[in-house]
Parts: structure tokens; C-alpha cells; sequence
């Protein structure tokens, strides 16, 4: 012990590298990794944008919401304006949501009539509204009265042809930066009043869709 005491008065290089050696050992660790690490933050939004317009106006806008006057038996026209934002083709369920807002209840028999213009024509889809059940299953539109406060509703995808079957809608296709527009005229029937909004919207699963619409 007195050798080691005079080496170290005797030598302050020897403390440093004692210190040194001492300094090295404890902080030496086997590690899992053999890099730095990097981080991308990336915000994701829905890819379809939805936007809509009063009467036959096809163009793109940034209005979300619009409202109308009318009466009972009169028509009336709005346009709604879709835009795929992804970068691929993103395909999904156009749904059609009516509610009335004044505590009311929808009897099925409150339109008439409903004209649909798209990019392939002018189609009458009156007999052509489907409700959408919780499971996923369609039922017509007019085959019964009905008593609810909300009703979901899809129709016939005439831009890829396909028409209602067992299996319920096929999903509507949009390609990258995609706009498609549709055209909806609606005649009221004249009995009516009271106020109602109608809701459009792409849904990727109809089930799951109309579950959270009927808040179930």
C-alpha cells in the first residue's frame, strides 16, 4: 500500500491514467442498436374530399354545407363534388344520409322523386334508394313505411354498371386525383314540411358506417 501511495504522489500521470482506464470501463455497454435513430411524423387525412354546391354548379369548392328554402311539392337541386387526394385508387360506398332535424320522423314517402346526373347521364333512381341496415344488408326504400329519424341510403353505381344484388352495392372506384360529381334533383312531396338534412358522404363499410349513423 505505501508503494502505491508513493507512485501516485511520485507520478500524477499515472493517477490521470488510472482515472482514465477506470473512467472507460464504466461506461462501456453492449447496445441492441448500431445507429442514431430517425423519426418521420406523418399526419394522415381522409383521402376523399367531399365538397357541395347549390343547383348544377360541377366545380370544385371549398363549401361543406349549404342550405335551402323550398316548400312541399317543389323540386330541388344540389351537386356534390368528390376528389380522390391519394396517390392510388381508393374505392368506397357513396352513402346518402337523411335526417329530420326537428325531432320529426322519416316515412320513406317524403321524396317523390330523385333524379341522379352524373358523368354517364340522368338516371331516375326513385325506385332504385336502398336503406342500409346495421349489418350491412339493403332494404328498398319503398317497400315499406318507415318511422325513424335517420335513414341511410345507397343506390345503383351507374358508372361501373353495376346494379343492386344479393350481395348488396359494389363500391365506386376513384382513380389518383380523381373528381367526380353527381347531380341530385329531388322532388318533395307536397303532404310535407318540416326541416331535413341530407348527408353525402363515401363510406368504406356500409355495416360499420350505418351503425355509427343509427348511433347503435
Amino acid at each position: 500500500m505505501n508503494k502505491i501511495k508513493s507512485l501516485f504522489k511520485a507520478s500524477p500521470i499515472a493517477v490521470i491514467a488510472v482515472a482514465l482506464l477506470v473512467a472507460g470501463v464504466a461506461s462501456a455497454a453492449v447496445v441492441n442498436y448500431l445507429s442514431n435513430s430517425t423519426t418521420t411524423a406523418t399526419t394522415i387525412t381522409s383521402p376523399i374530399e367531399m365538397s357541395v354546391n347549390n343547383d348544377r354548379d360541377i366545380s370544385e369548392s371549398s363549401i361543406k354545407s349549404i342550405n335551402i328554402n323550398t316548400t312541399g311539392g317543389s323540386d330541388f337541386t344540389f351537386t356534390t363534388v368528390a376528389k380522390n387526394n391519394a396517390n392510388n385508387e381508393i374505392s368506397g360506398y357513396p352513402v346518402i344520409v337523411v335526417e329530420a332535424t326537428d325531432g320529426g320522423k322519416l316515412t320513406g314517402e317524403e321524396f317523390t322523386k330523385v333524379m341522379f346526373k352524373d358523368k354517364n347521364g340522368t338516371h331516375d333512381i326513385t325506385e332504385l334508394l336502398y336503406v342500409v341496415n346495421t349489418d350491412g344488408s339493403l332494404t328498398k326504400l319503398s317497400s315499406k313505411t318507415w318511422n325513424n329519424e335517420k335513414l341511410v341510403l345507397s343506390f345503383v353505381n351507374y358508372a361501373t354498371g353495376n346494379t343492386i344484388a344479393a350481395g348488396g352495392v359494389v363500391a365506386y372506384p376513384l382513380s389518383a386525383g380523381e373528381v367526380n360529381w353527381n347531380i341530385l334533383t329531388i322532388t318533395l312531396n307536397q303532404a310535407i314540411v318540416g326541416t331535413y338534412t341530407i348527408s353525402s358522404q363515401y363510406a368504406n363499410d356500409l355495416a360499420e358506417y350505418a351503425t355509427h349513423q343509427y348511433g347503435l
